[in-house]
């Protein structure tokens, strides 16, 4: 009966191991088949990447769906983090999205090679959005959770940024400075540099500000804020109303940086420190020559204002004066505000002249070619209606 007993558990035992081993085998080649399946759908996503045009909202979607696929169906991977960080990188980091992309990397993959980078990238684009707080709060987790980073100095410097755009400019100036003393050989040191130059003027320390932009000049001619720190540097000379100094500044600038950006921005300055000079006429054919050669420029307007202004303030050029402001009011390159009031400075220009008819012809411009307000409040453009064009014809003489 023992016998008997035996022999039926031995073979209770050896079906229970034979049973072990074969879902050992199944679990061993489903858990197979689960990494080899995430790489796989990881490698789609990626190649899809490669060709990927950001400009086509259809192959956004198709993206977004190839990356979600990898990290939804197979979160335990090793690829799922980095299906995350791919699609959110793809995404503007001003975008919710990114931010919500982000947010799951950090929450779900804490231990993830790229918590820091994520980190780094929401404050960006909050940075972006001139939400400098809530940029702080990021930069500072990259600082104080991940001081090796390679994002750390950059975060730091960041931060002294956004001290600056939020108006707090003793706190950015101390956080550059500190800056400058932990990383004195970071590639930003020159930026840091301008801007410490740009707080000293703006608190009126020209000073220090200007042997700042002489130093950023000297020390880092190559660098991009060369250029920056000499534009500065003549708009301080300019700011004091020295004016022989600015000028020099300035033609420095058209003249050793070719492709700065403030090159269009030097050449009306130069105009606006003659005109401070009275040199009306050579100003007049400093902005004429910049309109001839840069008209599609995003200062053209501000360029052929000026011009108006100096026709009619300066010269007393009634003629010129409206026919420049005529040419911006009907230059459609230009934004609406900027046409408005040109239309109106044609109307305002006449009535003071007391030439009423031309004052209702170009008031009746303004109101039927400009029915909307302008983006400031209470502008007297806005003020121009049909009554006001029924008062001013009663004074026209019978």
């Amino acid at each position: 009966m023992l016998k008997k007993i035996y022999l039926i558990l031995d073979a209770i035992i050896g079906v229970l191991i034979i049973a072990l081993i074969v879902i050992l085998i199944v679990n061993r080649t489903s858990r197979g088949n689960y990494y080899q399946d995430s790489y796989e759908a990881f490698q789609k996503a990626e190649e899809y990447a490669v060709s990927w045009d950001g400009t086509d909202p259809k192959k956004l979607n198709k993206l977004y769906m190839l990356y979600r696929n990898v990290f939804s169906k197979y979160p335990e991977s090793r690829w799922a983090d980095d299906a995350i960080y791919r699609l959110a990188s793809k995404i503007d980091p001003t975008e919710e999205e990114s931010f919500i992309l982000y947010r799951k990397l950090i929450t779900e993959y804490p231990d993830s090679e790229y918590v820091d980078k994520a980190l780094y990238t929401i404050g960006m684009g909050y940075y972006d959005k001139g939400k400098y707080d809530l940029a702080i709060a990021e930069f500072g987790k990259v600082i104080s959770n991940y001081p090796n980073s390679e994002l750390t100095e950059k975060a730091n410097f960041n931060v002294a940024m956004c001290r600056y755009g939020l108006g707090k400019l003793d706190q950015a100036a101390i956080e550059f400075q500190d800056f400058e003393n932990r990383y004195p050989k970071s590639d930003l040191i020159d930026d840091s540099r301008v801007y410490r130059g740009i707080i000293n003027v703006n608190k009126g320390d020209f000073e220090s500000g200007i042997k700042l932009f002489q130093d950023v000049i000297k020390d880092f001619p190559g660098s991009d804020s060369a250029d920056d720190a000499q534009f500065n540097l003549a708009a301080a000379y300019f700011t004091q109303d020295k004016i022989n100094e600015a000028i020099v500044e300035f033609e420095k600038l058209i003249r050793d940086y070719p492709d700065s950006e403030f090159q269009e921005e030097s050449q009306i300055m130069i105009a606006s420190a003659n005109e401070k000079q009275g040199n009306n006429q050579k100003a007049i054919s400093i902005l004429q020559k910049f309109l001839v050669n840069h008209s599609e420029s995003k200062h053209a307007s501000k360029a052929e204002v000026f011009m108006a202004e100096i026709y009619l303030k300066k010269l007393n050029n009634i003629n010129m004066a409206v026919q420049t402001y005529q040419k911006i009011a009907e230059n459609k390159n230009y934004d609406y505000d900027t046409r408005k009031d040109a239309q109106y400075q044609v109307g305002h220009i006449y009535e003071n002249q007391k030439e009423f008819v031309k004052a209702v012809e170009a008031y009746k411009k303004l109101v039927d070619e400009f029915p909307n307000p302008m983006s400031v409040p209470n502008h007297p453009a806005d003020k121009i209606d049909k009554a006001y064009i029924i008062n001013l014809q009663q004074k026209i003489p019978a």
